[in-house]
């Protein structure tokens, strides 16, 4: 009897069970938050424009019991869902800043050429995520007729 097989068939579980007798592999590193701060420098204009708009400043318009409370907070700052579960009160990322529309953009940060996570033009979806009638001060949304309000000034 050949023994060839056996060994074949051996060094294939070993390859295969490796990586759990050594540990835990590294995640693969995917995109992150990273602040509009990481934007500016490749798209002042759009940045300058942003500012000047009342998604720059939505943590403002929150009480602090509502910063706290967890259900207001979501649409008036930036990150993942458990990432402002977890600061709350406390942003790291106050405000809707631009991948709470375009996504998390760390990757493009450090290679423009990445794309990533990064939507260039979100869903109407995305916008309805907030801009609905669970808000208090909901009057209606119309994506079409407001994306031009977002990015006066295109890049």
């Amino acid at each position: 009897m050949n023994a060839a097989p056996s060994v074949i068939v051996l060094a294939c579980l070993l390859a295969w069970s490796a990586p759990a007798i050594a540990g835990a592999q590294e995640p693969v590193a995917g995109p992150a938050y990273v602040g509009a701060d990481a934007c500016q420098s490749c798209h002042q204009a759009i940045f300058t424009s942003w500012s000047q708009t009342k998604h720059a400043r939505t943590i403002s318009r929150l009480s602090k019991e509502q910063k706290e409370g967890g259900e207001c907070i979501r649409c008036h700052v930036t990150g993942s869902p458990e990432q402002i579960a977890r600061e709350l009160g406390n942003p790291s990322q106050p405000n809707v800043q631009c991948e709470a529309c375009h996504g998390p953009g760390s990757l493009h940060a450090a290679d423009a050429t990445v794309r990533t996570g990064i939507k260039k033009v979100p869903a109407a979806s995305t916008c309805e995520g907030c801009h609905n009638d669970k808000s208090p001060k909901f009057h209606g949304f119309a994506y079409a007729a407001m994306v031009s309000f977002s990015h006066p000034v295109r890049k």
